[in-house]
């Protein structure tokens, strides 16, 4: 046997009907499953709103309440626009209808501004203003980056003397002003 072009034909390696026919095979099994299969999972707002805390915020869902979905149509497609308030703001969150295994996806375009963040940058301002360390923790665990929003801070000196703190942020992005509270 040569090797020239030929040899595929000769070994039946280029022969596409199998091929073919193994196309044709998993596109009808595919269809004939999608036909008379369960119906696509509708959004119950009652089971739906309880859930959104812990999908929004699993380390911290006790800081999100008053979770309302309105009344939406529960055979319409698409995501459902739900309102949240998380540590006293209310912020847009979008419910998307149940996947196949029956779980939900919960975002939203809410910055949050994390407690252990705001400590950790107020400890570094402390320790170069006093020239000492210090040890900083702050609450609630998140906020939403907004404006007015206030993380109650306590510091404690190397002799574990507390300084009560209060981080109040000024922008979006996070900055805060420290001040004694």
């Amino acid at each position: 046997m040569g090797r020239g072009p030929g040899l595929g034909r000769r070994l039946g390696l280029t022969d596409r009907r199998p091929t073919l026919r193994a196309c044709v095979v998993v596109l009808a099994v595919l269809s004939v499953s999608g036909c008379g299969g369960p119906e696509p999972a509708t959004l119950d707002v009652e089971v739906v709103e309880p859930l959104v805390p812990a999908a929004l915020l699993p380390a911290h869902p006790d800081l999100v309440v008053d979770v309302d979905c309105g009344s939406p149509d529960p055979d319409r497609l698409g995501p459902v626009t739900c309102v949240a308030t998380v540590s006293g703001v209310e912020v847009s969150v979008l419910v998307h209808r149940p996947a196949i295994d029956g779980r939900i996806r919960v975002e939203s375009p809410a910055l949050l501004v994390d407690a252990a963040d705001v400590a950790t940058r107020a400890a570094g301002r402390l320790e170069a203003d006093l020239g000492f360390p210090v040890a900083v923790a702050c609450r609630p665990a998140v906020r939403v980056a907004v404006p007015g929003q206030e993380f109650a801070c306590r510091a404690t000196d190397p002799e574990d003397r507390p300084m009560d703190l209060v981080a109040t942020l000024i922008d979006t992005d996070g900055s805060f002003r420290l001040r004694f509270g």
